[in-house]
């Protein structure tokens, strides 16, 4: 798996922050150091939210070298608009982008209206199935691929609006500057790593429409001053149905659903989805899941507090006048639809393809059980392991030693 995240090894202090904020207990503190399991890493970014040494940070994940394009795309992501001081004329983002060397500005909140219809379409073809879950997250994606495999035919397999839009993007850009799509470029800016690392390890078969992936953090300081000085007139606007999917519930608002669930932040979509795998929950439509706190707008890209980037999107909603926006694309949904613009295929991972038999998984839990019984059950994270538990599992795959646990060898020094 590639990775959308850099660790300095320099900078770690073996603090055991990350370790234990992990949802997926993807890190081990070894010889003083994190060490992360690709094997379990969802790419969620909490590694880097929690990090008090800075030893965590984004980089810029490309499919291939930068080419000399002919047309550049921006694709700004939903939360963009939430980043600047309530009262910004949003029109003027989009001006600001091109003056950063774009040629073509092709916002996400249009995809994400387009797929909010599709949202609605799908769910009303499977009424006999419950709950679907939402597919725009890459990490919680890859939650259900490592850790709940079961919940895999749950996924609504629609394609994330950033896709959406490349796809769309492109054609547009064709016919404006009669090009062929080798000589264009799509630049999705992103508010988080897991849509960045979605671009060169896909969550399905097909290849991301997406070129290059720019961290919205690192342009925010030229992006800002532009909008300040930006004084042309406004020629744009975003979906306000689409500028939605920046908050938590906003998928599902604007798919115009009654019966759903909207939950963001890891510890409460594991609670949820823990309920679903237990059988619960099958008289709700549709999951909506969101990684981040708030949803994509508390992503690790972004600057402003999500709190109040929340706010400032409902500002926008409720006071911008929808009457004067137009989503040019969206008299093509049903063609779209048809042709299975939208579809998805989410594939198991190659790591995780080879499943034991229920036998032997019963035969490791109950050994599993057998090492958590002599460990203290103080999860105090000492051996380099985020829970005693976590420890035992990793004892039983001889990757760590019973006496690694600080607290059991100073018991035996006593004993002694």
């Amino acid at each position: 798996m590639n990775f959308s995240i850099m660790f300095d090894k320099e900078k770690c202090k073996g603090c055991t922050n990350c370790m234990k904020r992990c949802p997926t207990q993807a890190i081990r503190i070894k010889e003083g150091k994190a060490y992360i399991d690709s094997k379990r890493c969802i790419h969620c970014g909490e590694c880097v939210k929690i990090c008090p040494h800075e030893a965590y940070s984004a980089q810029s994940v490309e499919s291939h070298k930068e080419k000399n394009y002919k047309c550049k795309i921006a694709i700004p992501s939903t939360t963009i608009y939430g980043q600047f001081p309530k009262g910004t004329e949003i029109c003027k983002v989009q001006n600001a982008i091109l003056k950063l060397g774009f040629d073509y500005v092709y916002d996400e909140s249009w995809a994400s209206e387009l797929v909010s219809k599709a949202i609605k379409r799908r769910i009303e073809e499977k009424q006999g199935f419950k709950p679907l879950i939402s597919t725009n997250c890459p990490s919680t994606v890859r939650l259900i691929k490592i850790r709940y495999p079961s919940l895999m035919e749950h996924l609504i397999s629609l394609e994330a609006p950033m896709e959406i839009a490349s796809k769309l993007a492109r054609v547009r850009a064709k016919e404006i500057f009669n090009l062929e799509d080798k000589d264009i470029g799509v630049f999705y800016i992103s508010p988080c790593p897991a849509k960045l690392l979605s671009v060169t390890d896909p969550i399905g078969p097909k290849k991301s429409c997406i070129d290059w992936v720019v961290p919205l953090n690192t342009i925010y300081g030229d992006l800002y001053r532009e909008v300040k000085r930006e004084n042309d007139t406004c020629y744009s606007n975003p979906s306000l149905k689409g500028i939605r999917w920046a908050v938590s519930g906003g998928q599902s608002k604007s798919a115009d659903l009654i019966n759903y669930i909207a939950v963001n932040g890891m510890e409460n979509i594991i609670n949820i989805f823990d309920e679903i795998e237990n059988g619960k929950l099958s008289d709700v439509d549709f999951v909506e899941t969101l990684a981040c706190v708030g949803g994509c707008v508390g992503g690790t890209f972004n600057i402003e507090n999500p709190f109040i980037a929340s706010n400032s999107i409902n500002d926008i909603i409720y006071n911008t006048n929808e009457d004067a926006l137009s989503n040019e694309d969206l008299d093509k949904f049903e063609e779209l639809y048809e042709n299975g613009v939208f579809d998805l295929t989410v594939t198991e991972d190659k790591e995780n393809k080879d499943k034991i038999s229920i036998k032997e998984a019963v035969r490791r839990f109950e050994k599993i059980k057998e090492i958590v019984a002599l460990l203290p059950g103080l999860d105090c994270g000492s051996c380099g392991a985020p829970t005693c538990f976590a420890h035992a599992e990793d004892i039983y795959e001889n990757q760590s030693k019973l006496y690694d646990c600080v607290v059991l060898r100073a018991k035996s020094k006593d004993n002694l």
